[in-house]
C-alpha cells in the first residue's frame, strides 16, 4: 500500500505549540519541505498572470469611460466583439486559477503549513494586481501629470478607470507589504516545525498515549479544530498535555483513542495518531459546522 506524501491525508493533526493555520504537518517518512524551483516557477507565473489581468481589466474600464483612449495601459481595440473579450477572459481567468490554485496547494503539501501555503500564494498575486493597476495609472497620468491628477482628484467625468487603478495599487500594494513582512518568518516557522517533527520522530522517546476530545474551538473552513488533552506514562510518571487538534469532520478520532507521543524529555513533545491500532472516527456530522 503506498503511503500518502500529503500530510493532510494523515489528519488528524496535533499540536502542542501552535494553533489554526499555524499548525504544521509531515507524512511519514518525508522530509522537511523548502521552496522548490517549481513553487518559484508558479510564484512568477502567478506575480505575471495577475499583473496582466490587473492591467488587461483597468485598462478595459479606461476604455469605457469618457477618457481619451490614448491615456489607456493597454488599448483594447474596438472591433473586438463584447462576446470574444468575455469569453477571452474566461478562458484566462481559469488557467490563472489553476496556476493559483497549484501553488497553494503544492505550497501546502511542502511546507506542511497553510499560513506558510496562503502567505506565499498572496505575495505575488498582490505584487501583480498592484503593479499592474500601477501601470495602468502612471500611463493615464503621463501625458499631463499634475493636469490629470488635479482632475482626478476632482472627479472630472472621464477620469474614473485612473482613480480606481490608483486606489487598486496601493490597496494591494499595502496588503502586499504586510504579506511580504510576514512571509520569511512564517516558511522558517513551518521548516522549524518539520524539522522537530522529523527529529522526535527519529530520536524522540516513543510512548503509547491516549486522546481526550474537547471542545470545537473554531472552525477553518469545514474543517474543526478542537481543544484535546494527550494523557501518557513514561519512566518519569503519568502525564498529561494539553494540545489542538485539525483534523476533518470525517476523521474525528473516537474519545480514549490511541496516539504516539514523541518526547524528546527536553520539553518538546509530537503527537500523533497511532496507525497500527485501527482507529475509529466519531460520526462525520457531529463533528459537522452548523449552517
Amino acid at each position: 500500500m503506498e503511503v500518502s506524501t500529503d500530510w493532510w491525508d494523515h489528519r488528524p493533526v496535533f499540536s502542542t505549540t501552535d494553533k489554526m493555520s499555524r499548525i504544521t504537518g509531515l507524512a511519514p517518512g518525508q522530509r522537511p519541505g523548502h521552496v522548490t524551483t517549481r513553487l518559484l516557477v508558479s510564484v512568477l507565473l502567478c506575480f505575471l498572470g495577475w499583473g496582466a489581468v490587473s492591467l488587461l481589466g483597468t485598462s478595459a474600464l479606461c476604455g469605457t469611460t469618457s477618457a481619451p483612449a490614448s491615456t489607456c495601459a493597454v488599448d483594447i481595440p474596438s472591433h473586438i466583439s463584447a462576446g470574444w473579450f468575455i469569453a477571452a477572459a474566461v478562458v484566462v481567468g481559469y488557467l490563472l486559477l489553476a496556476v493559483t490554485s497549484d501553488l497553494t496547494n503544492n505550497a501546502r503539501q511542502r511546507l506542511g503549513q497553510r499560513r506558510a501555503a496562503t502567505l506565499l500564494r498572496s505575495a505575488p498575486l498582490l505584487a501583480g494586481m498592484s503593479l499592474g493597476a500601477f501601470i495602468s495609472a502612471a500611463t493615464a497620468v503621463a501625458p499631463d501629470p499634475s493636469g490629470v491628477v488635479r482632475r482626478t482628484v476632482n472627479g472630472v467625468i472621464g477620469t474614473e478607470s485612473i482613480a480606481i487603478s490608483a486606489v487598486v495599487a496601493v490597496a494591494t500594494g499595502l496588503w502586499f507589504v504586510t504579506v511580504a513582512v510576514r512571509l520569511p518568518s512564517a516558511l522558517l516557522h513551518a521548516r522549524q516545525r518539520q524539522v522537530t517533527i522529523e527529529r522526535l520522530r527519529r530520536d524522540g522517546h516513543r510512548y503509547a498515549g491516549q486522546v481526550k476530545l474537547g471542545r470545537v474551538v473554531i472552525w477553518l473552513g469545514n474543517n474543526p479544530e478542537l481543544d484535546v488533552t494527550i494523557t501518557y506514562d513514561s519512566l518519569a510518571g503519568s502525564h498529561e498535555i494539553r494540545a489542538r487538534m485539525r483534523t476533518s469532520p470525517d476523521r474525528v478520532p473516537a474519545d480514549g483513542s490511541r496516539v504516539v507521543v514523541f518526547d524528546d524529555l527536553r520539553g518538546v513533545v509530537h503527537v500523533e495518531l497511532d496507525p497500527e491500532a485501527e482507529p475509529a472516527f466519531e460520526p462525520e456530522a457531529r463533528y459537522a459546522p452548523s449552517e
